[in-house]
């Protein structure tokens, strides 16, 4: 016995020590491998990176109960005070008193949501992409498509309070369109 544990905790002994667990690992993880992770058996004829990227693609709007294709969506519009709102937060975004970086947020952030506020916090205000409102806003939903002399500014409403409002409506998403 004594002479046993003086081999295992000799330098050779505990290479062989590491060289198993090493190999056991290497077993284990060529094992894993040939395991698909979403339970789907690649032998039975689907491909399981197929399986596997269509949960990705699956659309995860907002979906009211017991809906089929595009009755999934409300239709509702918005009222017009939000549309109002998104114009009054698109004539901000134009930087047309020609303000800096800080100045510019702060004066943009009242009308958009704590989340939306954080992802505009550090933006330079000459990234804007346009200078002046040429056209309607135009609702869609949640949405305002309001037209620029470079493209279109989308922006997503959303009801709700920040740090300047109790509650009224807010940019909670804003995109553009190059035209």
């Amino acid at each position: 016995m004594n002479r046993a544990l003086r081999i295992i905790f000799s330098r050779y002994g505990i290479v062989v020590i590491i060289l198993v667990l090493v190999l056991g690992v290497i077993a284990l993880a060529t094992q894993r491998e040939q395991t698909p992770l979403d339970g789907n058996d690649s032998s039975s004829g689907g491909s399981t990176s197929e399986a596997s990227s269509e949960a990705f693609t699956e659309d995860d709007g907002l979906a009211t109960e017991a809906c089929e294709g595009d009755d999934c969506y409300p239709e509702e519009e918005l009222p017009q005070e939000a549309v109002d709102r998104s114009v009054e937060f698109a004539q901000a975004w134009l930087n047309p008193n020609g303000y800096s970086a800080g100045s510019w947020y702060d004066s943009i952030a009242p009308f958009l949501t704590d989340n939306q506020a954080d992802l505009m916090q550090g933006v330079d205000p000459l990234s804007v992409p346009a200078t002046e409102i040429t056209g309607e806003p135009v609702p869609d939903g949640a949405e305002v498509g309001i037209q620029m002399d470079t493209g279109t500014l989308i922006l997503t409403m959303t009801e709700g309070s920040n740090d300047w409002t109790d509650l009224d409506w807010l940019v909670s998403a804003i995109d553009w369109e190059q035209s």
